[in-house]
């Protein structure tokens, strides 16, 4: 799962609005589908299998992202004949809909939006079951820069859909800021949950996913950026 394709934003179905004119309702439904997406997204993460090594190389696979909307650069070395994995086959693949392009839609959005969505059910998790030994300010730390991360990213999506790009990319920087100091504290987390091991091994395997998501966009960023200057 790497580059995004700037340039097919102005011609491929991201940008395709058509006269759309839809009520409150027609927009909560579209809230409602694109929800089902993290879901969906979320669904073949927590299946892969633990030693895949390219976790999310293989959930965009999973996901139809190999597209002109998600470059399929970092396939292109496989072996053709080997069986690619599924973790099922009860939810075929969709076909894209006429939906317009908003960020919801976007493969960073949802792939960010399902790793967050987690890192905060496991969190609480923790603290339902081990509230008395939680730390007040350690706990309002770790949630403070959790939920910075989150809005950094969520801006940096947006200066890179109005390609702003070197924008994008400081806002990536300092979602990983935010993301390393929440790391940092996941030692002291851990000290009040009696379930130490498997609750570090799930936050550092989805803080190490969203950090290389935020080096990737940077990266393709950084390369669109030199693109257009040579134009």
């Amino acid at each position: 799962m790497t580059n995004y394709n700037f340039e097919g934003q102005s011609e491929g179905d991201w940008d395709d609005r058509g006269n759309l004119s839809w009520s409150e309702v027609d927009w909560q439904k579209f809230l409602k589908r694109q929800e089902k997406e993290v879901a969906r997204f979320l669904s073949f993460y927590d299946a892969c299998p633990v030693e895949q090594p390219e976790r999310l190389d293989w959930v965009a696979r999973q996901m139809g992202w190999d597209t002109e909307d998600w470059s399929v650069s970092d396939f292109q070395d496989e072996d053709e004949d080997a069986e690619p994995w599924n973790p099922g086959t009860e939810e075929a693949r969709e076909k894209p809909d006429n939906d317009p392009y908003t960020l919801h839609r976007h493969p960073v959005y949802v792939v960010t939006t399902g790793l967050f969505l987690q890192l905060r059910y496991f969190w609480r998790s923790i603290l339902q079951k081990d509230d008395q030994n939680a730390n007040a300010l350690l706990c309002w730390d770790f949630s403070d820069t959790l939920g910075e991360a989150e809005k950094q990213t969520v801006m940096a999506m947006q200066s890179m859909d109005m390609a702003d790009y070197l924008l994008c990319v400081i806002h990536m920087k300092r979602a990983m800021r935010a993301l390393n100091l929440s790391m940092s504290l996941i030692p002291q987390l851990m000290t009040f949950t009696r379930s130490a091991e498997s609750y570090r091994n799930a936050f550092l395997g989805r803080f190490f996913d969203l950090r290389e998501v935020c080096l990737r966009v940077m990266m393709d960023c950084r390369e669109e950026e030199k693109r257009n200057f040579r134009d």
